[in-house]
């Protein structure tokens, strides 16, 4: 049972960690393209669920993969087609669209662009080669309650969100 426990708050930190990162991306984008501030986090968290699902289909299906060029040339195979399968469910089903890329370059309807999804595989890659096998070695040392650890990360979540938000 406490191996269950063990697994399920490692990913759940990785999917927090992968949404964290996604909300960085976005904010930076945003700040970059339309020189503004404009939040990106769902939930009321800084985080964009959509990177962490990403992340969990790349980590299924790219789990025994080592060799970095497969893995960032699979992830943006990957990573692009969830972009575009979601942006269609989400105006097929609610009549919105969170992303477009009209303004970027090589772009497809506005839904996926290959530099997006360049910088997607290279998230993903940073995330196989650095941040899993870092949340590994957490996970692997000798934490009495890795629930403290995922409970520490929601905290900075809060606390990001909070001074983002601030009015000044």
């Amino acid at each position: 049972m406490r191996k269950v426990y063990y697994q399920i708050t490692k990913y759940i930190f990785m999917f927090m960690t992968a949404s964290f990162i996604g909300w960085l991306y976005e904010i930076i984008c945003d700040y970059c393209f339309y020189h503004e501030y404009s939040d990106r986090g769902v939930l009321h968290l800084p985080m964009c669920p959509i990177y962490g699902f990403g992340m969990f289909a790349i980590l299924i299906a790219f789990n025994k993969l080592k060799n970095p060029f497969l893995i960032f040339i699979s992830s943006t195979l990957i990573t692009t087609a969830l972009e575009l399968v979601v942006s269609y469910v989400l105006e097929w089903k609610w009549n919105t669209a969170l992303w477009w890329y009209d303004d970027w370059p090589l772009n497809f309807e506005g839904r996926i662009s290959a530099v997006s999804s360049c910088i997607f595989g290279l998230m993903a890659l940073v995330f196989m080669k650095g941040i899993r096998p870092g949340t590994e070695c957490i996970y692997r040392s000798r934490i009495k309650n890795p629930f403290s650890v995922f409970v520490m990360v929601l905290f900075t979540f809060c606390v990001v969100w909070e001074l983002t938000h601030l009015k000044g």
